[in-house]
Formats: C-alpha cells, structure tokens, sequence
C-alpha cells in the first residue's frame, strides 16, 4: 500500500511541475533544460520528511536521468523521473537532522548552501514473532507461532524482504526460518544446539556448527534448496579449538573461507571448497579470562573482524596486517561493567557484551545481556540506544526505543535496510529495533 502512495504522490508533483490537473501514474513530460545555462540548483521540497518521502528539486539540470544523482548528505537517492527542470526520487534513510542537498549531472556537481533537507526519523521497538513468556515450539503465522529461548540470529535475502534465520541453542536446538512478507515460522532444523548462523556474501545460504566443546561438523543452508541442513563433511576437532563456538563469519568477496573464533580465543579459517581448516596464530592483547560464549563478526565497512567477550566487558578488533599477520587488539569498552557512554576505548563500558551486527554505515550494534540495553558504536564513540539500562523486562514502544525494556536479550542482526532483529532471549520472542 505504501508503494502506491509514493507512487500516486510522485505522479501528483510531476503533474503539477507541467501545469496537468489530472493525475497519472507516467505523464508525459516536456524537456526544460536550458542547455544555455550552468547546471543549477535552487530548491528541494518538501523541506522535511522521512524515508521514502517523495521529494522535487528544482534547477537546470539535463536531459537524462541516467546521468543524474541526488545526494542527501553523503546517500543519494532513487530517482524516478525528470523534466530537465526538475528531478523527482524518494528520499533515503537517513540520520535524523539537517543534511545538505547536492545534484550530480554528468561531470557536473552542484550544491546551494539553502537546499536544506531536516530527517525525520521515526523509531519503534515491535515483537515481529513469539509472545511475551510464552514458552515453547511451535510453527505457525507470526501471531501464532512460539519459541521457548531465541539465542542467535541472521538475515538473509528473501523474495522481496529480508527474512530471518533464529537460533535456539544451549538444550533447546532448534533452528527457525521467519518470512515477514510470507507471515509464518517453520522449523528448519531440531539436529543440534548451533550458535549464530555465518551468512555468506550472496545472503543466501549460511552456515551453522554446534556451539558445545566437542568434535563440531559444519551443516550448510542453501535457499536454492529450501535451507535443507546439509553435511558439509568438514569437523572442527576439539583438540584444535577447545572453546565453544558461538559465530563464524566471511570477509567480503570471498565465500569459500569462513573464519571461527572459539571462547578460548583459538581462530581458525576454514576452506569449504576443499574441506579443510588451518588455525591461525593471534598476536596482541588477548582476554585473560575465558568463560561460555563470544560472539564474532566481520565489518565490509572495517576490513576486520570484531570478537565481544563479555567476561571482559569489551570489543576487540581482529585484522590482518600487508604481511598477512594476524593480530587483537582493545577496540572498545574495557572500563568495567557499566552503563557509561563516550570515547570507545577511554570511557565506555558494556555489562555483558553479547551479539553484535554492523550497519551500512559502519556503527556497530552491541546487545549488552545482563544489562538489558543496545548500544551503538559511531566512529570513537558509544551511546546507548534502546532498552533501559539495567531494568530488565518485557516492554515494546512505538515511539522511543529507549523506552522499550528487555529481558536477557541475546543477539542482534542488521538486515539490508539496516533495520535491526533481536534475539530476545527469554522474553521469548523475536523482536524489530526500526530507526528509520
């Protein structure tokens, strides 16, 4: 319904940019670029709005939209149609304020210091599957269906959007396909206790391995094949990586190597082509304490891994040095458990670091478990942004995600609009973090 909205709002402006009264979903459009003047721009409305918001800037800008982009700040925008006069697009996400509009033409590039557009956002803490303390299995629509300690969780591609991949671990097992365009939980896989799924880089096919200290076997997951839990053949021995698994995770570009991380701090690399594994040797200032769970992820945004292990309360940074090196480092928190926000590394801390997912953008999302909140890190700094530190419970919110409340949450996963899936633990459901 929405699309037709937008739809129907663009097809309104550019009516009225050509003096019609009727409205049409494709009009036809006169050229009013004045190849005798400079590429220009003089005016964007409406002034303010959120995503998808239609939005007409004004100028003399060409003749083919091919050639043109709209940038709001550093993101630009789908553009829909032009008169030469005037470009017509849906605004992007965006952080909330002031960003400046700028137009690319070709070689050209123009800005109006005027040309202002104030982000709206909107923010919500929503249940997207289970129900608050209803404890058990059971498949169904999202209204209907029910889950007993959702502990991990991905996204992958879907048909038109996102669906997610939750994990039940530690003595439940249990692995669940969520389709929101689809309304319905299935069960996928009762075979083990896995920890959080390593999704490759086409979003279609990820990987599992039980998270238990033993022998673990790889299963792969492929949409081509109904997400079919597959024997890859390859099994981490014990002896090589004596910790719990909790994640792997790709490099960008490269789907034949998934790299794990054990509680223990061992990492290793694992070719799925040829069904072998090497360990890999980790220098720098590595955790002093081990416990039962870490959880291990790659940034595109970062060229690295990042590793959370919450007995130290912090972030570390994995990367691999021009002498193919590899080395950790302290990324963020490491001041304690707490609920302080600021400089990454000289003041933040986190109470129990759990799952973490990266955005787009670069910022790092931390569930914080028994502290019951979500932060974010941007570029030096942590702010908290959902939960209510410290209070745990079982509270959605429509407006104000700092308001929602959490109970023992798990694990957090970005889709590819950067809307965010939590793991909700044991409130028991599966939960949707929009900051959009």
């Amino acid at each position: 319904m929405k699309n037709k909205i937008y739809l129907l709002s663009i097809a309104t402006l550019l009516c009225a940019c050509n003096g019609k009264e009727d409205i049409a979903l494709f009009p036809q459009v006169n050229n009013e670029y004045d190849p005798g003047k400079p590429t220009l721009l003089t005016d964007i409305e409406p002034k303010y709005g959120g995503i998808n918001t239609p939005f007409i800037v004004k100028g003399n800008f060409g003749d083919s939209l091919s050639h043109m982009k709209v940038y709001f700040g550093k993101k630009y925008a789908v553009l829909t149609r032009t008169n030469g006069s005037t470009i017509l697009g849906l605004v992007p996400k965006l952080n909330a304020g002031r960003h400046p509009i700028s137009v690319v033409c070709g070689n050209d590039s123009v800005t109006q210091d005027s040309v202002i557009f104030k982000y709206e956002q909107t923010k919500s803490v929503k249940t997207v599957a289970g129900a608050f303390g209803d404890e058990k299995f059971q498949d169904g629509d999202l209204n209907t269906a029910r889950f007993k300690e959702v502990s991990n969780i991905a996204t992958v591609k879907g048909t038109n959007s996102d669906n997610v991949i939750a994990v039940e671990s530690w003595w439940n097992a249990r692995v669940s396909l969520i389709s929101p365009e689809d309304n319905s939980v299935v069960t996928l896989s009762t075979s083990h206790s896995f920890g959080t799924p390593a999704v490759d880089n086409t979003r279609e096919k990820f990987y599992l391995l039980s998270h238990w200290s033993e022998d673990r076997t790889i299963y792969s997951y492929s949409r081509a094949e109904n997400y079919a839990e597959k024997n890859t053949g390859i099994t981490i021995t014990r002896n090589d990586m004596p910790g719990q698994i909790w994640s792997g995770a790709f490099r960008e570009n490269d789907d034949q190597h998934l790299f794990l991380l054990d509680t223990e701090c061992n990492f290793c690399e694992v070719d799925l082509e040829n069904r072998t594994y090497k360990k890999i040797p980790l220098t720098g200032d590595k955790p002093n304490d081990f416990r039962d769970r870490s959880q291990f992820i790659y940034s595109k945004y970062h060229h690295c891994f990042f590793a959370s292990f919450y007995q130290m309360a912090g972030i570390y940074r994995i990367y691999e040095d021009n002498n193919a090196q590899w080395h950790i480092e302290k990324y963020a928190g490491f001041n304690g458990a707490g609920t302080a926000t600021g400089h990454r590394l000289k003041d933040a801390q986190f109470i129990e670091p759990y799952g973490m997912t990266v955005t787009s953008d670069g910022d790092i999302y931390v569930i914080n478990r028994a502290g019951a909140f979500i932060s974010r890190i941007s570029g030096d700094y942590v702010k908290t942004v959902a939960g209510k530190p410290g209070v745990g419970g079982q509270v959605n919110s429509d407006t104000e995600p700092l308001d929602a409340q959490f109970n023992s949450p798990q694990d957090i996963a970005a889709d590819s609009e950067d809307n965010f899936y939590i793991a909700g633990g044991w409130d028991r459901t599966v939960r949707k973090l929009s900051i959009e």
